[in-house]
C-alpha cells in the first residue's frame, strides 16, 4: 500500500453508511491517514460505534440534511436497495461520488455530480473481524480519467491489488463471488443443521472445508470436484435424497447434483476433443 506521504491531502471524505463494508473501509482509510470528515448513518449509534474505532476526530449524523456539502469525496457503502433513495435525498455538488456495490451501475450518480465511479472490494467482511486488505482485489471504474485516477489513488491506500474494469466485468465478478462465497456459506449452514439434528458438532467439517479451500487455490475447481454426483454414484445419491425427502434441501440436492454431472460431462467432451486433435 502507498506511503501516507503520497496521500492526496486535499481529499476530505464523507462515509455514508456504517455497516460491515463501510466500517472496514473507514478503518482502512483511517489507518492510511486519509481525512474522514463525517460519517452518516440512519442509525446514529452505528455511526458512533464506527467513529470510536477511528484515530481522528470525525463528526457523525443520522440526518441527511446535515451531510456536509464541502467534502471532496463521498463514499457510499449501503445496500443496493437503499442506495437510489439515499442519493435522491442528498444535495448534488462537484465532488467525487463513489459506491462500493458489485452490481449497481456507476451512472446512478449522474444527476448529482459530473465526477463519479465505483470502488468494489471483492471480499466478505464483518464489523467484528479485522480485515487484512493487502491482497484484496478492488475493482474500480470511473466517469472520466481524472475521477479514475482519484479512485485508484484512494484504492491503492487500501489494497495492493487494484483492478480497473468496466461495468460488465464488475457485475460478472460480483456474480461469481456470490456463488463462491455466499452460496458456499449457505451450504455450510445446511451442513450445520443436518449435523445438529444428529447431535454432531459442525467442527467435524472444518478440516474438510480447509482442504476444499486449499484445493481450490491449487487446482482448477472442475479438476478438484469429488463426490457421488461427479462419479455418477446413483446408489449413494438415492440414499441422500431419501434422508432429505420432504425438505427444501431435497430439490436443492437434486439440482446441484445434476449440475455437477453436467459440468463433468462437458469436461469429458472437451478432453476427448483435445485428444482427437
Amino acid at each position: 500500500m502507498s506511503d501516507h506521504h503520497t496521500i492526496p491531502a486535499q481529499e476530505r471524505i464523507v462515509i455514508i453508511g456504517a455497516g460491515n463494508m463501510a466500517t472496514q473501509l473507514a478503518i482502512a482509510l483511517d489507518n492510511a491517514h486519509c481525512k474522514i470528515v463525517q460519517i452518516y448513518n440512519r442509525t446514529l449509534a452505528a455511526a458512533d460505534a464506527l467513529r470510536r474505532q477511528l484515530q481522528q476526530e470525525v463528526s457523525i449524523t443520522d440526518y441527511i440534511s446535515e451531510i456536509c456539502h464541502d467534502a471532496t469525496l463521498y463514499l457510499f457503502s449501503v445496500s443496493d436497495n437503499a442506495l437510489p433513495g439515499l442519493i435522491d435525498k442528498i444535495q448534488g455538488n462537484d465532488a467525487l461520488w463513489i459506491h462500493t456495490a458489485g452490481s449497481m451501475e456507476s451512472e446512478i450518480f449522474r444527476d448529482k455530480t459530473p465526477h463519479y465511479g465505483v470502488l468494489y472490494p471483492m471480499q466478505t467482511v464483518h464489523k467484528s473481524r479485522k480485515t487484512d486488505w493487502r491482497g484484496v482485489p478492488i475493482f474500480i471504474e470511473a466517469s472520466d480519467e481524472q475521477a479514475g485516477k482519484r479512485i485508484e489513488a484512494l484504492a491503492t491506500h487500501i489494497s495492493e491489488n487494484v483492478i480497473r474494469c468496466d461495468s460488465a466485468q464488475r457485475r460478472a465478478v460480483h456474480l461469481a463471488a456470490v456463488f463462491a462465497c455466499n452460496f458456499s456459506n449457505h451450504m455450510y449452514a445446511i451442513a450445520a443443521r443436518l449435523l445438529e439434528a444428529q447431535d454432531i458438532s459442525f467442527d467435524v467439517m472444518k478440516l474438510l472445508i480447509r482442504e476444499t479451500e486449499t484445493k481450490a487455490e491449487q487446482m482448477a475447481p472442475l479438476d478438484a470436484q469429488t463426490g457421488p454426483a461427479i462419479r455418477h454414484d446413483e446408489n449413494v445419491m438415492k440414499k441422500h435424497l431419501a434422508l432429505l425427502e420432504g425438505t427444501p434441501e431435497e430439490e436443492l440436492y437434486r439440482l446441484i447434483s445434476l449440475d455437477i454431472e453436467r459440468y463433468g460431462q462437458n469436461k469429458n467432451i472437451t478432453n476427448n476433443q483435445t485428444k482427437n486433435l
